[in-house]
């Protein structure tokens, strides 16, 4: 099972926007030369763009709640930097005190999302443990079954080759495959008292996996929330890296 231990936190900051160190970067299309309209460079673009290059260089967090955290202080010193720095532009101001925004309100929804991360991360560690728990009840399963009554367990190993394959992030899901899959295990009749023990346990512990699979469901939708307000900070970025002169991201 592959948990989302990347998390939400696809880095919204990786457009390296080059404002400033070295010559700008030329976006122009060829009708733009031939168009005659040429916008001066803002001379603040180096300033702006060594706190955009601190945010991408800051320190990065031991595991995805670490991460969260550095994250969330980067983007409020992102901030705050942008609001302290002096710019006469007319049009760059705008687009920065815009980014300074967006920037502080990001941040601010990262510092909310602290708690869910911490949530996550520790169901990640019991969902690691269920998966131990299953493998082991499932090999006492076989255990029993190779000194068992061969007719019943190899006529319960074609029903247990059913069993949900549980990869990918869709947890909802695969809790209600697996609920499906041991209600239909359960009918089963099962004649062999110590084959009917073993399975009992294996159901049991395969079913204890649900309600942990339920609330990850639960915590990674609440997690993806902060997707748009990531979007619009890209948005704001390639905004000023334009007027920069900088290639703007896809």
């Amino acid at each position: 099972m592959r948990t989302r231990s990347g998390l939400v936190l696809a880095p919204f900051f990786f457009l390296l926007v080059a404002c400033g160190g070295g010559a700008a970067q030329d976006p122009k299309t060829s009708a733009d030369a031939n168009s005659g309209e040429d916008k001066a460079r803002p001379a603040e673009c180096e300033a702006v763009g060594k706190h955009l290059v601190a945010l991408k260089d800051r320190p990065k967090g031991q595991g995805p709640a670490d991460e969260m955290r550095s994250l969330t202080g980067a983007f409020l010193r992102l901030a705050d930097d942008l609001k302290k720095q002096p710019i006469e532009t007319p049009d760059f101001k705008e687009a920065v005190a815009e980014l300074a925004d967006e920037a502080e309100s990001f941040g601010n929804q990262l510092k909310s999302m602290g708690p869910i991360v911490d949530e996550m991360e520790q169901i990640k560690g019991q969902l690691s443990a269920w998966e131990k728990k299953v493998t082991s009840t499932a090999n006492a399963f076989d255990a029993t079954c190779n000194n068992g009554p061969q007719a019943e367990c190899e006529a319960l190993g074609v029903e247990l080759q059913k069993v949900p394959n549980i990869e990918g992030e869709k947890f909802a899901e695969h809790a209600a495959a697996i609920e499906k899959f041991i209600a239909a295990m359960e009918k089963l009749q099962v004649k062999d008292a110590k084959v009917k023990s073993s399975l009992t346990s294996m159901l049991g512990a395969l079913k204890s996996g649900v309600p942990l699979m339920r609330r990850f469901a639960v915590l990674l939708a609440e997690s993806k929330k902060v997707d748009p307000a990531g979007e619009e900070f890209k948005a704001k970025v390639n905004r000023v890296a334009e007027m920069c002169g900088v290639k703007p991201e896809e």
